[in-house]
C-alpha cells in the first residue's frame, strides 16, 4: 500500500482531522526533552478509542508501517517519538477520560493519555489521590508514558513507582487484539486487584518502554487525600550522615518524598549546608502528622543533620511538581540519566560522578556545561539524577556536553551497576548490551511472539 493510500485508510479510522503528514507537524512530533535529533514519520494520526488503535494497528501490520506511539513526549532519553525514519506516530492525548472512580474498591481506571493534572485535579474532588503523584516532568506528562517507564518521584518514598499503585491495564496488543490485564481479565469481575489470575500480565506492559502493547486505560490504586502536610529542610555537611539518615527514614514508610542535593556540583539547590536535605509528611490529621515529624527530626538530629526554615522542601517537593520543565527549558537542554541503586551505595556513586567531572573539567569550564547532582528514595532504593544543563545555541559545547552525557550514562550502567527505568533509544542501547545473554534470549522470544512484525518502537532495546 502506497503512503497516500494508507493516509486515505487512516482517515478512514479516526477521521480525517485526526491525520496530518505536514512538514510542520512532523517535526513537532519528531522531538522530544532529549538532547538527541530525532527523526520524521510519514504521518501523524490522534485517535479517539481502543477500537480505534486496534484497526491502525491491524492496518500497520499488513503494511509492515512502524508505530511510535506518544504521549506527552516529555522524555529526556529520546523516546515517544519516531526512532528511525518513516511509520505512524500514535498520539494518545485525545484519550484523556476518566473512566470511573470506584470509591469501593479505592482505585480509578482512566485512559492513558490523560495527565497527571488532569488526573490529580478530578480525584481532589471527590477526596482522593494516587499517593505516588507524577514524574519529574510534572502535571504535564501523561499516564501512559508514566506506565511504560514504571516512573517515579512525587510520593515515591512510601508509594514507590506507577508499577505499585497499578491494578491493571487494557491493551492493545502489536497483532490488534485487545486484552484486559489484573482482574478485569476474567469475564466476571471488577477493576480492583493486580493478582489472582494467573500470570501477573499487567507487569509485562509496566516498564516495557512501549515494546510489548499500546497501554489505553488502566487502573490505579486511590488513598485518601491527607489532610495535613509538612515539609522538614535539614542542612548536612556529610554525605554519609545523609544516607544513613536517609536509609533509616526510608525504611519506616513515613514520609512521602525523601530529597537531597549537593551544592557543591555545579548547579545550587534551594537550601543551606552542601547537602540540603528535604523531607515531606502527610497524614489523616495533626496527631499522626506530628508524631511522624517527631520521629523523623529525631533521625536527622542522631545523623549531625542541622534544622532549617522548611520553604525550600516545599518549593523541591511541591511546587516544582508545577514548575520543573519550564525551568529546564529556560537553562537549556538536559542530559540526564536516572539511576536506582541502594542507598549506602550512593556514596560511591557520588565518588564516581566527581571523578567523571574532574577527568573532564577543563572542557566542562570551556564549555560552560552545567552539572548538577539531585537524589531522592524510591522506597528501598535511591534514585540518582546526575544531569548536565548543555548550552544549546553553541553547536561545538552542545555536542561535547552529548557525548559527555552519554558517556556517563555507560559508564553508570557498566561500572556502577545502577539500574534505570525510563530507557529511551539512548539508555535503552546500553541496557540491551548489558543484558545476561539469557535474558535478552527471554526478551527478544517475547517481542517476536507479541509483535511477529515488529511494528511497534522497533530499533527500542536493540530490537
Amino acid at each position: 500500500m502506497d503512503l497516500c493510500k494508507l493516509i486515505d485508510a487512516l482517515k478512514k479510522i479516526v477521521g480525517s482531522d485526526f491525520v496530518a503528514d505536514d512538514k510542520e507537524t512532523l517535526y513537532a512530533y519528531s522531538r522530544d526533552t532529549s538532547p538527541e535529533s530525532g527523526f520524521f514519520a510519514d504521518i501523524i494520526v490522534r485517535p479517539k478509542s481502543t477500537e480505534e488503535i486496534s484497526e491502525i494497528v491491524k492496518l500497520a501490520n499488513k503494511t509492515k508501517t512502524p508505530i511510535w506511539p506518544r504521549g506527552a513526549a516529555t522524555s529526556l532519553v529520546f523516546m515517544g517519538i519516531p526512532l528511525k525514519s518513516g511509520g505512524i506516530v500514535l498520539d494518545l492525548t485525545r484519550m484523556n477520560n476518566i473512566i470511573e472512580i470506584d470509591e469501593d474498591s479505592m482505585s480509578v481506571t482512566a485512559e492513558t493519555g490523560i495527565t497527571w493534572g488532569k488526573l490529580e485535579r478530578e480525584l481532589k474532588e471527590k477526596g482522593w489521590y494516587t499517593g505516588f503523584i507524577g514524574p519529574a516532568p510534572g502535571i504535564a506528562s501523561t499516564i501512559g508514558g508514566a506506565i511504560s517507564v514504571a516512573s517515579v518521584m512525587y510520593g515515591s518514598a512510601k508509594y514507590g513507582t506507577s508499577g505499585d499503585i497499578l491494578l491493571g491495564l487494557e491493551v492493545v496488543l502489536p497483532t490488534g487484539e485487545i486484552i484486559r490485564t489484573g482482574s478485569s481479565a476474567l469475564k466476571k469481575s471488577f477493576h480492583h486487584v493486580r493478582y489472582g489470575i494467573g500470570p501477573d500480565s499487567s507487569g509485562l506492559f509496566c516498564g516495557d518502554q512501549g515494546i510489548f502493547g499500546i497501554k489505553t486505560q488502566f487502573t490505579f490504586k486511590i488513598f485518601p487525600l491527607p489532610k495535613v502536610t509538612r515539609f522538614l529542610h535539614y542542612s548536612y555537611q556529610e554525605l554519609e550522615d545523609v544516607l544513613n539518615a536517609f536509609h533509616e527514614m526510608a525504611s519506616l514508610r513515613i514520609a512521602s518524598d525523601l530529597a537531597f542535593a549537593d551544592n557543591k556540583i555545579g548547579v545550587g539547590f534551594l537550601g543551606k549546608g552542601k547537602f540540603p536535605a528535604y523531607i515531606k509528611v502527610e497524614g489523616p490529621n495533626e496527631k499522626i502528622v506530628d508524631a511522624e515529624i517527631e520521629l523523623l527530626c529525631e533521625i536527622n538530629e542522631k545523623w549531625h543533620g542541622k534544622k532549617e526554615k522548611e520553604d525550600p522542601a516545599k518549593a523541591i517537593l511541591q511546587d516544582q511538581l508545577y514548575t520543573f520543565f519550564p525551568m529546564a527549558g529556560r537553562m537549556g537542554n538536559f542530559g540526564a540519566s536516572c539511576n536506582k541503586i541502594p542507598i549506602k551505595r550512593t556514596k560511591q556513586f557520588h565518588e564516581f560522578f566527581k571523578e567523571l567531572l574532574a577527568e573532564h573539567d577543563e572542557n566542562i569550564k570551556k564549555y560552560k556545561i552545567l552539572p548538577a547532582w539531585y537524589s531522592f528514595v524510591s522506597q528501598n532504593a535511591m534514585d540518582v539524577l546526575p544531569t548536565f544543563a548543555l548550552p544549546v545555541h553553541d553547536d561545538e559545547a552542545f555536542e561535547f556536553g552529548r557525548k559527555l552525557w552519554r558517556e556517563l550514562i555507560v559508564k553508570e550502567i557498566e561500572s556502577q551497576g545502577s539500574i534505570h527505568y525510563w530507557l529511551g533509544k539512548v539508555i535503552g542501547d546500553v541496557v540491551a548490551d548489558n543484558y545476561k545473554e539469557n535474558y535478552y534470549d527471554f526478551i527478544k522470544k517475547m517481542k517476536q511472539t507479541l509483535d511477529p512484525n515488529n511494528i511497534l518502537n522497533p530499533t527500542l532495546l536493540k530490537l
